[in-house]
Order: structure tokens, then C-alpha cells, then sequence
């Protein structure tokens, strides 16, 4: 198994801190290309088993952190939003779909 976090360690698997680290770095990353209240419709599932068995989730910029809040409305991945919330609170069914067009991943392979 190849190390993608890691790529120094070679043949080795990957480990907790390398995850961890990777999931920090690339949520700072996101930081720095979002503006304040801007985020993306992620689809999760099949990815991800969250406790509630969400299907959706918004992954944004608020206060200089990312967050990630269930996606309430039935919004298609990688539909660009708007949170809307003051400066100490985001209410999450509080979305507006931004006017710039779905970012869609490309089919190439």
C-alpha cells in the first residue's frame, strides 16, 4: 500500500497522525480559497457514515475555520452557497445558493 499522506515513509501504511494531518492541511487550504460564509455541497455518501445518515453536507468558511453542517436542502453537489449568519452564529438552513453556476467534477478518466 502506497502512502499518499506520507509519501516519504515509502511502502508503510498509513497512520492515524498521517490522516490527521492531512484532513488539518487540506482543511486549511480550503481557508485560504474561501471567503467568509462561501461553501460547496459535498455528496457524502457511500464516502463517509456519519450517525445520522446524512447524504449531503456544506463544507464553508466561517471566522477564519472550516465547518461542516448536514445539507438540509436538496441542493446538487457542488452547488456554490452563502451561509447567512452573523458574526458568532451560521444557522444552517440559513443557505443561499450563490449565483455562480455548479461546479461540477469532471467525467475524465
Amino acid at each position: 500500500m502506497e502512502n499518499y499522506t506520507n509519501p516519504e515513509k515509502g511502502e508503510t501504511k498509513q497512520d492515524v497522525q498521517d490522516l490527521l494531518n492531512a484532513s488539518l492541511i487540506f482543511a486549511r487550504a480550503l481557508g485560504l480559497i474561501f471567503q467568509q460564509g462561501e461553501g460547496i455541497v459535498v455528496d457524502i455518501k457511500g464516502d463517509v457514515k456519519l450517525a445520522d445518515d446524512s447524504k449531503k453536507v456544506i463544507v464553508f468558511s466561517h471566522n477564519d475555520q472550516i465547518h461542516i453542517y448536514k445539507c438540509e436542502q436538496d441542493l446538487e453537489e457542488g452547488t456554490a452557497v452563502s451561509m447567512n449568519g452573523d458574526e458568532e452564529q451560521v444557522d444552517p438552513s440559513d443557505v443561499e445558493v450563490s449565483d455562480s453556476e455548479v461546479v461540477t467534477p469532471t467525467d475524465e478518466q
